[in-house]
């Protein structure tokens, strides 16, 4: 595998508050493409993914509130507040309308927003999505909630990798496996607490129908907390989608296989958001 650096560029921050950091790549002048982030993790995230991306598009990719370098308001958090939050941010820089690539929670915040906020959207990448849990995966996830309430995030953290990586590249890229585990780690526990509950209890699947724009659903085949069974859900509502199951994977797919995401993102919007340069 193509090394790349672990870590983005310092943040900037935003001037409206709660203040967000964020970090840009790609062409100042592309069609812009956020990137938003898993839960109780940071812009950091996207830093395997990032390089191997179609170099024509600007990539804005903020921290949330409560994670990385953004402020921590208290909580408790609601989906509306990240759809805001990312409305005040896209203002500021003057962005009126973005392509959304969002994994786990951001996969649930980019949909919010679509729905929010359609005039802004150009196209949606859902990674990793959750929707339509059945009462047994939603006790699950409930019971998840109550450990990361009672518990810092640096004592979870460690166990993680076995839900989030498979064996192979826990053994192969331990580097890798070990600084996403580290951003978790550090993670405001309140912030992180209040992130999750909207993970557990937002479901957005009644209302997916409503989205009018391409979207790309993918999740690991593997992935036992965002199923196949759950982006299968979100394809059969939304009209204009393409589903992808990528095989073996489990739910970090974004940095266990950068190169093969970044092939099916940049395929993706080479059809719906085309620059110079695509084949």
């Amino acid at each position: 595998m193509q090394q790349t650096p672990r870590f983005l560029a310092p943040r900037q921050l935003s001037d409206s508050t709660p203040r967000l950091a964020y970090a840009e790549a790609g062409a100042s002048g592309g069609p812009v493409v956020v990137l938003l982030h898993g839960v109780g993790s940071s812009a950091d995230t996207w830093a395997e993914l990032v390089p191997r991306l179609s170099p024509g598009r600007r990539y804005l990719m903020p921290d949330y509130r409560g994670h990385g370098a953004s402020d921590a308001p208290a909580g408790p958090y609601v989906v509306g507040d990240f759809v805001e939050d990312l409305v005040r941010l896209l203002d500021e820089l003057g962005i009126e309308r973005v392509s959304i690539v969002g994994f786990s929670i951001g996969a649930v915040i980019g949909l919010a927003f679509a729905l929010a906020e359609p005039e802004r959207v150009a196209s949606l990448v859902l990674l990793n999505s959750i929707a339509g849990r059945t009462p047994a995966e939603l006790d699950r996830a409930r019971t998840r909630l109550a450990l990361i309430r009672s518990t810092p995030p640096a004592e979870l953290a460690p166990a993680s990798g076995e839900r989030w990586f498979t064996d192979v590249f826990r053994a192969e890229h331990p580097e890798l496996v070990e600084a996403e585990l580290a951003i978790v780690s550090h993670v405001d526990h309140s912030a992180y607490a209040a992130a999750y509950e909207v993970l557990v209890e937002t479901d957005q699947l009644e209302r997916a129908g409503e989205v009018e724009v391409p979207t790309l659903i993918a999740t690991g085949e593997r992935d036992l907390g965002s199923t196949p069974a759950m982006s299968g859900q979100l394809a059969a509502r939304i009209p204009d989608s393409r589903f992808v199951v990528v095989p073996q994977l489990k739910h970090y797919m974004h940095i266990e296989d950068a190169a093969g995401i970044a092939r099916l993102v940049d395929d993706f919007h080479a059809d719906v958001l085309p620059v110079n340069g695509d084949s």
